[in-house]
């Protein structure tokens, strides 16, 4: 069986860019909710410097690869699954570190970290891959 990790890889991709509003919108008002909420929120300023840094990760990376894909595919690629890593140490951050995790937190943060994580491996695949063949499909 032959696995196509650089169409996997951008469809994930293009998936992230349809999740990617749903989850900068909710994680922007979680943030102001807990900062304006009466529940004691010690580091409310690093959550949020956290958070920011996630989805500017995550827009950057949806911008980048569909800006360059053509020209650069195995660069953008590269960019990509770091700024993923980016991401996941976001996650892990806020599955370990912050307090107080709303539940909904939980739930698109899950999510997230399911779609990042099959990034991660789709796009080291793609990149691994390349060292052995190469399938034009366009």
């Amino acid at each position: 069986m032959d696995i196509d990790a650089e169409l996997m890889f951008e469809c994930l991709i293009y998936l992230n860019l349809f999740y990617f509003p749903v989850f900068a919108t909710c994680e922007t008002v979680m943030t102001i909710a807990k900062y304006k909420s009466i529940i004691d929120t010690p580091y409310i300023g690093q959550d949020a410097a956290v958070v920011f840094t996630r989805l500017v990760s995550e827009l950057t990376k949806i911008l980048l690869y569909r800006k360059f894909k053509e020209e650069k595919r195995n660069l953008v690629t590269g960019i990509a699954v770091f700024f993923t890593c980016i991401t996941i140490s976001g996650l892990v951050y806020t599955f370990f570190i912050q307090n107080p995790v709303l539940k909904l937190e939980h739930i698109l943060n899950s999510l997230t970290v399911i779609l990042a994580l099959t990034e991660v491996g789709f796009g080291v695949l793609q990149l691994a891959l390349k060292c052995f063949r190469k399938n034009p499909y366009y």
